[in-house]
């Protein structure tokens, strides 16, 4: 793919209407990956709300470690979390909706197919339950060690599989047979594999948000970077994806901005107020 097409921030916005709410992704988009945010992009996102336009943070993180970081942007309305399965309201600190799966036949395919992985999944409530303790990062703030059979008794919104004993390849060949699941997978300091609920992902829950508001697609602003993002870059009436994007994701949007984290959505943000 190529990204020849796609516009850069530097040479204006390629729209001519005004927003009505924009929608951030948190790490390595809003922040540095479990980094704090520069006052720029904080004063940025203040910008737009005295405009009148609605910010919602769209993230993979749960709702527990996404609503310090809104309180910290001054954003006190939805927050879109665990890729779409989590809606809450910052200001209530609640959880006003989740989307559950049935993990059992997901965690027995995956046995099967990544022998030796480890698994986790999270709950409605933000709490992650795993076979083998381990940091969930900015996933979530509270994790318990169960049994394989205790882990998948409730439904969840995620499962997510981890191992460092497998390759990426791998991990794409076990994500291709778990069609009809929304999942996201890379390798970092290990491979891991990020399982969803059929047909959620962050696009179809801020739909509900802006169907709640009585917002058009069309009139939303969305910005991201990585895999997970697309389906919101897509959906947005402007996709903005990050310079240090991958060129595939780069190519999904309608607008590529600055590649350092924070400066990047304060160079959008800062056109859209003074527009």
């Amino acid at each position: 793919m190529t990204t020849a097409n796609v516009p850069h921030i530097n040479d204006g916005l390629p729209i001519d209407w005004t927003p009505q709410l924009i929608a951030l992704d948190i790490d390595d988009t809003l922040t540095v990956h479990l980094g704090d945010m520069k006052p720029r992009v904080i004063e940025a996102i203040a910008g737009v709300r005295a405009k009148g336009i609605d910010v919602v943070l769209a993230t993979g993180r749960s709702f527990d470690t996404t609503t310090p970081v809104a309180r910290d942007a001054g954003i006190d309305g939805h927050v879109v979390c665990s890729n779409g399965a989590i809606l809450g309201d910052v200001a209530k600190n609640k959880i006003i909706e989740a989307v559950t799966f049935d993990a059992t036949p997901v965690v027995e395919q995956l046995t099967e197919l990544v022998p030796g992985a480890v698994f986790a999944v999270e709950d409605m409530h933000g709490v992650f339950y795993t076979t083998h303790m381990f940091s969930t990062g900015p996933l979530g703030l509270r994790i318990e060690e169960v049994s394989m059979e205790e882990l998948t008794k409730e439904p969840v919104v995620r499962l997510v599989m981890r191992s460092n004993r497998h390759t990426e390849e791998a991990f794409g060949e076990a994500a291709a047979q778990l069609g009809f699941h929304q999942v996201v997978y890379g390798v970092a300091d290990v491979a891991w594999m990020d399982v969803g609920p059929h047909d959620v992902s962050k696009a179809s829950m801020l739909h509900e948000v802006c169907a709640r508001r009585d917002i058009p697609a069309e009139r939303v602003v969305a910005i991201g970077d990585n895999w997970n993002d697309v389906q919101m870059l897509k959906w947005a009436g402007l996709g903005v994806a990050m310079g240090h994007a991958v060129p595939e994701i780069q190519a999904q949007a309608n607008l590529i901005t600055l590649d350092e984290p924070g400066d990047g959505v304060a160079a959008v943000l800062e056109a859209i107020a003074a527009s």
